[in-house]
């Protein structure tokens, strides 16, 4: 008998379990928005989605394809750490939110728009909203980076900041991040 009643429990369990995780993930957070960013002649798509159980607890993803469709620049963060996509909570609220965050709405559409670095300061310098280069440039190399004046494109990475990626000569890459008080 005490047999039974455990074999009885483990089928109940087993039953039940399966439709409880279900329910968790049935409504998930499969959002998606795209962009365009202007290179030079070419028109190149930035793309975002989130995958996870929920708004809250999903993964985001942003990725830059040049004008052939390959992808060039990823980035991948948790949605509740990024300002623009933490408070989206439903799935057409994240999808509104993706669709911003693939814009290059920032002030700084190519590297002319960087802050000067002074002669005599450790790096550029812009009052409250800081930029703080990368290692490896030293102030010649990025005053000739925006004397080049390659696009840039900026988008917000955490709270209280942006990531800023230029495309060059050289490809594309990350040159630092700007702060901004939150």
């Amino acid at each position: 008998m005490r047999m039974m009643l455990i074999a009885g429990a483990l089928a109940l369990l087993a039953a039940c379990t399966p439709a409880q995780e279900a329910d968790v993930m049935s409504e998930g957070c499969d959002a998606r928005g795209v962009g365009v960013w202007t290179v030079g002649e070419e028109n190149f798509s930035v793309e975002a989605n989130t995958v996870g159980p929920d708004c809250a607890r999903a993964v985001a993803t942003l990725v830059i394809r040049n004008a052939s469709g390959e992808p060039i620049w990823a980035d991948a963060r948790i949605s509740s750490d990024i300002m623009t996509l933490a408070p989206a909570h439903d799935l057409a609220a994240m999808n509104a939110a993706l669709g911003e965050w693939t814009t290059n709405s920032s002030m700084m559409q190519s590297t002319s728009a960087l802050s000067e670095w002074p002669a005599n300061a450790t790096g550029p310098e812009n009052g409250e909203f800081p930029f703080y280069l990368n290692e490896g440039y030293t102030r010649e190399s990025y005053e000739a980076m925006r004397t080049a004046n390659d696009p840039m494109l900026c988008y917000v990475q955490g709270m209280e900041s942006l990531s800023c990626v230029i495309y060059g000569d050289g490809g594309i890459e990350q040159i630092g991040l700007q702060t901004f008080p939150g």
